[in-house]
């Protein structure tokens, strides 16, 4: 009798085992799409060396370096690569790199899909963004995480006739609610973070997003805004009040 209960037991045991593993890999995902133009040094102060080589996966400042995408986030322990795949040779996208957040109790599975842009087409990255923004995207959240080349530039042309309905945005740039801001209301699109002065748009804020998206999903921007302050002010060192001074307060 007991040998038949112990057997049952580990039937029992493995059925829940393979139902969980299901589980886990079909809950559904919030999809956070980032455009990342690599920094480049003929167009901003990208520091020293390859800092500011447009094409630089390794040792760009916003990708290969301490605060890059890549670098950055595939040592965060939170994190899982699930892809990497290098850009064709005629591709302004260098690489696409995909990420995952496995959820904890009480949280969503969070993807990170980024895009590196070479910084010396950059215009191509801003183009693609404005179109994933209007609709042309399946993820649930598009930002940006560079250089504001709206502040070099007329907006660009682009693809408003989306597939589906617009995106929500974040725009981790310096002054982007200024620049970004007007374009982005015109489509209609709605803004979840946006910043008030010059900034360091690294990844440590995509952690935090992430990680905020996770537990509360995308409609509380009190909450995103206030996760952005407490990593900003962590990494640069500065006041919980410096760092708020930076992102915009969105209603």
């Amino acid at each position: 009798m007991k040998i038949h209960l112990h057997k049952q037991w580990g039937r029992f045991r493995e059925t829940l085992w393979i139902l969980f593993f299901f589980i886990s890999f079909t809950i559904e995902a919030i999809t956070i799409e980032v455009f990342v133009p690599l920094c480049n040094g003929a167009q901003l102060a990208c520091g020293k060396g390859k800092a500011g080589d447009p094409r630089s996966l390794e040792e760009n400042l916003y990708w290969g370096a301490a605060f890059g995408a890549e670098s950055f986030l595939k040592r965060a322990k939170e994190f899982q690569i699930l892809e990497r795949k290098n850009g064709t040779r005629n591709s302004p996208i260098l690489r696409d790199l995909k990420l995952e957040r496995p959820p904890k109790k009480g949280e969503q599975r969070v993807i990170l899909l980024i895009h590196a842009y070479a910084g010396d087409k950059i215009d191509d990255a801003l183009v693609a963004f404005l179109n994933a923004s209007s609709g042309n995207s399946h993820s649930d959240l598009i930002v940006w995480a560079g250089h504001n080349r709206l502040m070099d530039r007329f907006p660009p042309e682009f693809n408003t006739s989306g597939q589906g309905s617009s995106k929500p945005v974040v725009v981790l740039a310096c002054e982007s609610e200024t620049y970004f801001g007007p374009i982005l209301r015109s489509m209609n699109i709605s803004q979840i973070a946006m910043t008030k002065t010059f900034m360091a748009p690294e990844a440590y804020l995509l952690e935090a997003l992430a990680a905020t998206v996770a537990k509360s999903g995308l409609k509380n921007k009190k909450v995103i805004r206030s996760s952005l302050v407490d990593a900003y002010a962590k990494y640069q060192k500065i006041s919980i009040r410096a760092a708020g001074t930076v992102f915009s307060k969105l209603d």
